[in-house]
């Protein structure tokens, strides 16, 4: 658990950015707290997570369950994060969630959504978008396909 007073922190965020999720960079979430940005960001797939208080990191964790807990305090108030997934079938889907807590009561919450960055209506979806997030992933997975079918299965059959 790490402890922050909002003398060390410079209280003054007018802008909060949105939140974002993408293969290549990750997952970021933000949060004001008090005057305070609270920003959390994930990778997807290596379960990394850090959290961050006006950009200095209070608490870090590497975790592949569902839902992961960080624990902080702020101003003298304990406050608990929430980041992850409801379920399994949204994690599959791309939609990760946080929870923000002071003490027991839920005082925010934000989603992301892979491939929908923005959820209005002037954004649609794009085929070129979507294949530029995932050729990265099918270029690696053929090449450790071939190694696996090349040293592995040669040395079977």
């Amino acid at each position: 658990m790490t402890n922050l007073n909002s003398e060390q922190t410079n209280s003054e965020q007018n802008n909060i950015p949105e939140s974002s999720l993408t293969v290549m960079n990750g997952g970021n979430f933000y949060f004001d707290v008090n005057g305070q940005q609270v920003r959390v960001w994930f990778a997807c797939f290596s379960g990394a997570e850090k959290i961050f208080i006006n950009d200095k990191l209070v608490s870090r964790k590497r975790s592949w369950r569902k839902l992961s807990t960080h624990q902080f305090t702020l101003d003298g108030e304990s406050y608990t994060l929430k980041v992850g997934v409801r379920s399994w079938s949204e994690a599959f889907e791309g939609i990760y969630i946080a929870e923000l807590y002071r003490g027991e009561q839920l005082i925010d919450q934000d989603e992301v959504h892979f491939l929908h960055e923005y959820d209005d209506l002037k954004s649609h979806f794009s085929w070129k978008a979507c294949f530029k997030e995932l050729l990265p992933l099918v270029i690696i997975g053929g090449f450790v396909g071939y190694l696996v079918g090349y040293f592995i299965l040669a040395k079977i059959f």
